[in-house]
């Protein structure tokens, strides 16, 4: 929608300021009605900064920012609001810890669980909250949020890689399986949330030990059958090769995604549909691009499905993608060009596709494994070490 319809992007997003403003606090999951403690997160931050930080205006942006500024800060003084969904959960040990601890000794015992699921998802959040500060000209507060974003460390245990389960005094749990469920885990098991550093992934390849070791624990997974196309949280991780230097495996993994996990009959897509999220994924893959980090203004390129598709964009604009072969079998990219020029980089920024113009993928049926490589060409990304872009 951010691509085709912006306009009704910032209705949308007007939408969710009003729900905020007639209930006090910035809805995190608006489902059935405005609040519900559903799922984990707080992610219209992220829907409302991709939103603005990709150009969108006519909404009230000063108003959603307090009111996502206030998710991120306060916790309700009413026990009634804060078990209707109002404010993040366990936010008093997120801020005095880094992470939400196994033994929450601040938050009541109504919010165990999920601990390593919900420091993750914060520090993306933050990610992106410091980023529309940023282009609001806070500056106090994007350097405050966007060092908040790196509390995704504190649930890596560097010893073997993985999202663990951490007390407050900073130990691990303990026996641990990365392949198992874990009650700290929503939905999901460790070894998936590991990935889930999407703003972030330099810094994640860096702690778990560089790009080889990294590429090994993506293909370790799907190998392990431990991807699980069925769930949210696995959706961005076949593309996550881009950012190690290996897009080649992104566009294998996308193409059997695509093969394995849809069909045309009853019963044709892999989990809940959800808000839209299992055919949003097919039909974003199937044009060759997704949004790993929303909040980013930036996408993906995996492996277009059709030899063309066009995208009509605002202004009357046509963003077309060519990939000949690509419907008969040829779903490696040789080469890329836009709008003329070489491509290097298996990544588009969103202005480049709501300016218009074309891309064009030179296709094989056999990896080229040096398109895309180029360290210098990763994706957009904070910097660890200083927490800016």
């Amino acid at each position: 929608m951010t691509i085709i319809d912006p306009a009704r992007t910032a209705e949308m997003m007007q939408s969710l300021v009003a729900m905020g403003q007639q209930g006090g606090w910035m809805p995190i999951y608006p489902a059935w009605n405005s609040y519900t403690q559903e799922m984990i997160g707080d992610h219209a931050g992220a829907v409302i900064g991709d939103a603005y930080l990709k150009g969108i205006r006519g909404f009230g942006i000063q108003e959603a920012y307090r009111l996502l500024r206030r998710n991120a800060m306060e916790t309700p003084a009413s026990h009634d609001e804060y078990l209707d969904g109002r404010g993040r959960r366990a936010l008093p040990d997120y801020l005095k810890y880094g992470f939400v601890p196994l033994d929450n000794p601040v938050t009541e015992a109504f919010h165990k669980g999920e601990q390593v699921s919900r420091t993750l998802e914060y520090a993306y959040d933050d990610f992106v909250l410091g980023e529309l500060a940023g282009a609001l000209g806070k500056r106090e507060d994007a350097a405050m949020f966007r060092a908040r974003a790196m509390n995704y460390r504190n649930v890596i245990d560097p010893a073997t890689g993985f999202a663990r389960g951490r007390r407050a005094d900073g130990t691990w749990i303990s026996p641990f399986d990365p392949a198992k469920p874990a009650p700290y885990v929503t939905e999901g098991l460790p070894y998936q949330y590991t990935f889930f550093v999407p703003q972030d992934m330099a810094g994640l390849i860096a702690l778990v030990g560089g790009k080889q070791a990294f590429i090994g624990k993506l293909d370790a997974l799907f190998a392990g059958k431990y991807y699980e196309h069925g769930n949210e949280p696995s959706h961005h991780i076949a593309y996550l090769y881009d950012y190690a230097g290996a897009p080649w495996k992104t566009q294998q993994r996308v193409r059997e995604v695509m093969r394995t996990q849809y069909t045309d009959g009853p019963s044709g897509l892999a989990g809940n549909e959800d808000g839209g999220q299992m055919s949003a994924w097919y039909v974003l893959s199937a044009l060759g691009m997704y949004p790993v980090a929303p909040g980013v203004p930036a996408y993906e390129l995996g492996s277009p499905e059709f030899d063309q598709a066009t995208i009509r964009v605002a202004g009357g604009k046509q963003f077309t993608m060519r990939a000949p072969g690509a419907s008969a079998g040829r779903f490696y990219i040789q080469s890329a060009k836009l709008n003329g020029k070489p491509l290097n980089r298996p990544w588009i920024r969103h202005q480049e596709i709501v300016a218009g113009g074309e891309l064009v993928l030179e296709m094989g049926t056999a990896p080229n494994e040096k398109w895309g490589a180029a360290a210098a060409e990763a994706p957009p990304s904070i910097t660890p070490s200083t927490g800016t872009r």
